[in-house]
């Protein structure tokens, strides 16, 4: 039996005034991880067990207030093979 490891990245555009608010709650999304960010934009890499569990991290971000778009910039998923995390 194997498992499959999805990991996206995506670039969140965000009004500069509600940064802190979006940085604080894109952390606290289990699989979501800053990767930079400037005044107005972040890089969020996220990863999960299937293309759906990124689409639902990805529709909470870019409902989060603040947030002007979340646009996906790379998707890879590969096999896991039992036991691999």
């Amino acid at each position: 039996m194997s498992n499959e490891l999805h990991v996206t990245s995506l670039i969140v555009q965000v009004q500069p005034d509600k940064m802190a608010d979006v940085r604080q709650q894109i952390m606290a999304i289990e699989n979501a991880e800053l990767s930079a960010n400037n005044e107005v934009k972040l890089v969020v890499v996220i990863e999960g067990p299937n293309q759906k569990s990124l689409l639902d991290d990805i529709s909470t971000i870019n409902a989060l207030p603040g947030v002007l778009s979340a646009t996906m910039v790379y998707h890879q998923s590969e096999e896991l093979e039992e036991g691999e995390i």
